[in-house]
């Protein structure tokens, strides 16, 4: 359509017949999922329809439905007064211009201008020239205009984006090019001068606006519109642009650098070529043996280009030398944060996330480093597409089906290299014969070359020919130096040898810690006292720990060198006794358990606590106390990581504790793939061992994650398995917590009356007791709303008053009681308590709850007359659910905006938000939801005369709610929406 007409089929163009068949099969596919009256067809076709115009027409749709049977099916049917075509599996090229155009709009009202210029770009490319070129002149002339609309509007879209970043130069480019075939178009011509005064070019703004009021008087004999010759006087007077949302987040995501890098000229001169070359997207690899520089010459040319990616550079260490390789799509989640996207907004499908990284990167220039990959099929997904951005990677291994990539393998130092190595690192001229000597034993390996010298260089009163005795003492492993990983080796076990015996003991432990790196209290921990803070201190003076510097909370954090981290490992299995690094794991686990309780503590909407006598390392809780959610932030990695290394080391019980204290955090911040993942990996070692209490706690944390990602299908299971587990524990809070998650899952399906029993049960269990945490009250407006979904709303509200009279009650309760009476037809009595949800929400900075509240109180102003309040209300409401990638949410600011737009009278903008807001609860699986739109776009169809439509949606949810065994009162349609001859069951206002 956007385009000839084609007909495409497993990648094979079908013939698409005559003109006229062209022209019925583009009306059909126009009109698709609605009747095209024949009527309307025989009109557009001839001027004067001959008498034998129905017959032709029959063989014209004949002929196309021969054509569309190449396409894998019969598409079209009969019906009373025309033909319909229905796609089926099949893709039509307008209805994706039509996603991915929405898709940019949610983006750009979401302020993430950045994903809104890509999906306008994605959209654009689907252009392949006019709009229907090859029908005739006569035919389709306004269909055809309006697809030419549509096209403009999302070219204006993306200037308007482009114009939010800062794009100026960019901006200008294009409204050049579209004021040419556009040249009467106020709106084109506004952009054009807003982004020539951006670029700085205020003089040839003003002029090109002399020019086009020149034409305009020539050749219409107007002036330009108001708007436009408004906006020049601006322009004139100085006023310059109006002020723009702030960009994007900028990643500076590189280590820093700590080795000295010397010599590698013309390889950095090399890599940063290649890395600017034209075209398809550049891809440089450095691969050669651990040791070689090759993280260090990585970050060299990342530095050296940073001015050529204006866009940043995201960092990732890949652990492809480790024994569990970072997961890409997880790396991928990380950058698109650093992007800018919100954690909630990350799609949780593999191929969604991947498409949404490359799109964020397509627009943009921006280098991406892949440290230490582990294959090809770890890199691939990461690297960006399109020509703007480009990818660094660095591998031990070879890449070789890395294919399109420039490929360096890196050698060890040239000889007058390695010398310049060695004296920067020592500081002072030497014997040359000795050091030549040295060199040759360290085989020029640039970390084996570090660590000598280093040695040298805190030891003043040492002299070269005594490291070169030293060095040679080792000569049966040095002479292994050019061979794989025993290359450094004998280097790392001189720095070894020469610790003291705790220096040892903690180099030996911090070989063993999971976490990539970690802060100073880590060595107390490890060596059980208060002196591994002084065994660290030897441990960083002769380079076997690497500091990394103060984290975001002012933590000094540390890291080991991949070598030197395996040569801790090989020594603590060959020096250290089982039990003993059994009981170092464990001190280690118990002091991140101890931290993490004492920060989880100070979190608002945490899980039930657990008991924990474990005392915190000395000194480390006191930023934990002060910032526990950055402090969170700081550790989220390395706390991960424990989890999975307590569970592997038979300490589920700890690793299940730990992941419960993180929950709060991971889902304050919407870390909902971390969430999960943890929950998951510690559940898979928890399950079978008897902790009971423990397993019904993290099934009731993963079932809140799984909500929170719209896993409906998902979430009964899960509810089941913790109902199971708190039913074998003699302990109240369990089983209430248990009941509600399970009466909620079973609600979510459409089970009611399973749903109705679970939560009274729920209810029943908890009334009497002292209700703390807010369980009962969770319980009592999980039954409530089961019965105002239900179309009971008379029944929910005693409940939500007796769970609003909890203290620990949700701010939810006072939500839940607001829409209960809505649907009474009470609302004032709403407005006061929803007013009093949305301070509550506010107070505590719940985003999600405030956006929710925010839809209620639209209601309210939309059937109390205040339009304009509603709206206002809405696009707030629709930014932050589309910000934290909030589906549910998202489809009821849609619902209500075809509220708004029926009161309006806007009958296609309400039929169009109708079905965008069905879509998308019928993506999810909630099926009264479906059912309930289904009911408001029946009306809507009788509003516009469309009385087969309505019939049809009114048969769906029929059949939907037989399924449900629910009656029509739970449909909830609105007042404003009823007509003689729809339901009988209509809200009352």
């Amino acid at each position: 359509m956007l385009g000839p007409v084609e007909l495409r089929h497993q990648g094979r163009e079908l013939s698409t017949g005559s003109a006229r068949e062209r022209f019925v099969l583009a009306t059909l596919l126009l009109n698709a999922g609605r009747t095209v009256a024949a009527g309307g067809l025989i009109d557009e076709l001839w001027d004067e329809p001959p008498a034998s115009a129905k017959a032709q027409l029959h063989n014209l749709i004949s002929g196309v439905r021969r054509r569309l049977r190449g396409a894998g099916g019969d598409l079209i049917s009969t019906r009373p007064l025309g033909y319909r075509l229905d796609l089926g599996e099949h893709g039509l090229d307008l209805h994706e211009f039509r996603r991915l155009g929405a898709l940019g709009r949610r983006a750009a009202d979401a302020g993430e201008h950045l994903r809104a210029t890509a999906a306008f770009a994605e959209a654009l490319a689907l252009w392949r020239g006019p709009a229907l070129a090859d029908l005739p002149d006569g035919l389709a002339v306004t269909a055809r205009q309006a697809l030419q609309e549509e096209k403009l509007a999302v070219a204006e879209a993306r200037l308007d984006a482009q114009l939010a970043l800062g794009r100026y130069h960019e901006a200008v480019r294009e409204a050049d090019a579209l004021v040419v075939d556009h040249p009467y178009r106020d709106r084109l011509h506004e952009r054009r001068l807003l982004a020539l005064v951006g670029a700085g070019r205020r003089a040839d703004a003003l002029a090109i606006y002399q020019r086009t009021h020149r034409r305009y008087k020539e050749d219409l004999g107007v002036e330009p519109g108001r708007q436009l010759r408004e906006l020049a006087l601006r322009i004139l007077h100085g006023e310059g642009l109006p002020a723009r949302k702030a960009p994007p987040p900028i990643p500076r995501q590189l280590p820093p650098v700590t080795a000295t890098m010397t010599g590698r000229d013309t390889l950095l001169d090399e890599i940063t070529t290649a890395l600017q070359a034209p075209g398809t997207p550049p891809v440089a690899a450095l691969v050669g043996q651990g040791g070689v520089g090759k993280t260090t010459l990585a970050v060299a040319v990342a530095d050296a280009l940073a001015d050529r990616f204006p866009r940043g550079q995201l960092y990732a260490d890949l652990r492809g030398s480790h024994e569990q390789p970072c997961d890409p799509y997880v790396v991928a989640g990380r950058f698109l944060r650093a992007l800018g996207v919100a954690g909630a907004a990350v799609p949780e499908d593999r191929d969604e996330r991947i498409a949404l990284y490359r799109s964020q990167l397509a627009d943009s220039r921006c280098l991406v480093v892949l440290d230490d990959a582990a294959s090809e099929e770890q890199v691939r997904p990461l690297l960006p597409a399109g020509g703007a951005s480009a990818a660094l990677v660095t591998s031990r291994r070879r890449l070789a089906a890395l294919m399109g990539a420039a490929r360096w393998t890196i050698p060890v130092l040239a000889p007058d290299e390695a010398r310049s190595l060695f004296a920067a690192v020592v500081g002072a001229e030497l014997e040359p014969a000795a050091v030549e000597r040295i060199l040759g034993l360290c085989g020029r390996l640039p970390l084996a070359v570090s660590i000598a010298a280093a040695r040298l260089a805190v030891h003043p009163r040492w002299t070269v020919d005594g490291l070169l005795e030293s060095l040679s003492e080792e000569h049966g492993r040095l002479d292994e130096l050019a061979v794989g990983d025993l290359d450094v080796r004998a280097t790392i076990s001189l720095s070894y040898r020469a610790l003291d015996g705790e220096a040892r003991a903690v180099f030996r432990r911090l070989g063993m810690v999971a976490a990539p790196d970690w802060p100073a209290w880590v060595a107390d921990t490890l060596l059980d006292g208060r002196r591994g803070r002084v065994a660290l201190d030897a441990l960083v003076d002769v380079h076997l720990v690497e500091p990394l510097g103060p984290d975001s909370v002012g933590q000094p954090r540390f890291r080991m060198h991949d070598l030197v981290r395996e040569y801790a490992v090989e020594r603590a299995l060959a020096e250290e006794p089982a039990g003993e690094r059994a009981a170092a794991l464990s001190r280690l686990c118990t002091g991140w358990l101890s931290l993490a309780t004492v920060a989880d503590r100070l979190v608002p909407g945490g899980p039930p606590d657990t008991a924990s006598d474990a005392v915190p390392p000395r000194g480390a809780d006191k930023l934990v106390r002060t910032r526990p959610l950055d402090w969170f932030e700081a550790e989220r990695v390395g706390l991960a990581a424990t989890v999975g290394q307590a569970c592997v080391a038979g300490e589920p019980v700890t690793g299940g504790r730990l992941a419960l204290r993180m929950s709060a955090f991971l889902a304050l911040r919407a870390h909902d793939d971390d969430w999960v993942r943890v929950l998951r990996r510690v559940l898979g070692h928890l399950r079978g061992t008897g902790e009971h209490e423990l397993l019904a706690l993290l099934l009731g944390e993963l079932y809140e994650a799984y909500v929170r990602t719209d896993r409906i299908t998902e979430i009964g299971a899960i509810a089941e398995e913790e109902l199971a587990a708190a039913n074998r524990q003699d302990d109240w809070r369990l089983l209430v917590r248990a009941l509600t998650h399970a009466g909620r899952a079973a609600r979510a399906v459409g089970r009611f009356a399973r749903a109705r029993e679970l939560l009274d049960r729920a209810v029943a269990t908890g009334r009497g007791h002292d209700d703390a945490g807010g369980l009962v009250a969770d319980a009592l407006r999980g039954l409530a709303n089961t019965h105002r979904r239900a179309g009971r709303p008379e029944r929910a509200i005693p409940l939500l008053e007796e769970a609003d009279g909890y203290a620990a009650a949700h701010p939810g309760v006072r939500h839940s009681l607001g829409l209960a009476l809505i649907d009474r037809g009470r609302p004032a009595e709403a407005e006061a308590v929803l007013g009093a949800a949305l301070r509550a929400n506010t107070e505590v900075g719940n985003d999600v709850g405030v956006a929710y509240v925010e839809l209620a109180l639209a209601d309210v102003d939309i059937r109390a007359g205040r339009l304009e309040r509603a709206a206002e209300r809405l696009t707030r409401a629709a930014r932050t659910h589309c910000r934290l990638g909030n589906r549910d949410g998202t489809a009821e600011v849609l619902r209500a905006r075809a509220d708004l737009a029926a009161v309006q009278r806007r009958w296609r903008d309400a039929t169009e938000a109708a079905y965008g807001a069905l879509e998308a609860w019928d993506r999810m699986g909630s099926v009264i939801d479906v059912a309930a739109m289904l009911a408001r776009l029946e009306c809507l169809h009788i509003m516009t005369g469309r009385t087969m439509a309505a019939a049809e949606c009114r048969d769906e949810y029929r059949a939907i709610l037989a399924d449900l065994d629910l009656d029509e009162s739970c449909l909830r349609v609105p007042p404003f929406l009823t007509r003689p001859g729809t339901h009988s069951t209509r809200d009352t206002a």
